[in-house]
């Protein structure tokens, strides 16, 4: 059976007020690297001030790191990234821009590939907007 190095990834922007994200958020975060659901390849904050203007920040650039995890690959995420996820940061908020490698498919993309097929599309929907839906439309 193939072994991959790393898994699938996904990015997420995370958005919250202020120029870094609360301690609750990063807890959350944290929180599924230790339970092994998700490993952090990168995490970088853009905040856009009152004009418009973004302002991007590599973890690795800040003196506090706040109780971060510690990251796999910092510098995964490039600024084309970066910019497409920060387009939905509202001027005066931030966002955390969040790489995660998702262990819990790991297994599944090796054996998808050693069977000759592969994940071709994927689409997410977020939590709050399923949950929404769901109780919009119960019976």
């Amino acid at each position: 059976m193939t072994t991959f190095d790393y898994g699938p990834i996904e990015f997420y922007a995370i958005g919250f007020d202020g120029d870094k994200p609360g301690p609750g958020v990063l807890q959350a975060i944290d929180d599924l690297v230790a339970a092994g659901t998700v490993n952090v390849l990168d995490l970088v904050y853009a905040t856009r001030s009152p004009e418009g203007e973004l302002t991007v920040m590599e973890l690795s650039d800040t003196t506090d790191d706040g109780g971060v995890p510690a990251l796999d690959l910092a510098g995964l995420a490039g600024i084309e990234d970066i910019e497409a996820l920060a387009e939905q940061v509202p001027p005066g908020q931030s966002a955390a821009i969040l790489v995660v490698e998702l262990l819990w498919a790991k297994a599944f993309a090796a054996a998808l590939y050693d069977a000759g097929g592969a994940v071709i599309a994927r689409e997410g929907i977020p939590a709050p907007i399923v949950n929404a839906f769901l109780a919009e439309n119960a019976d």
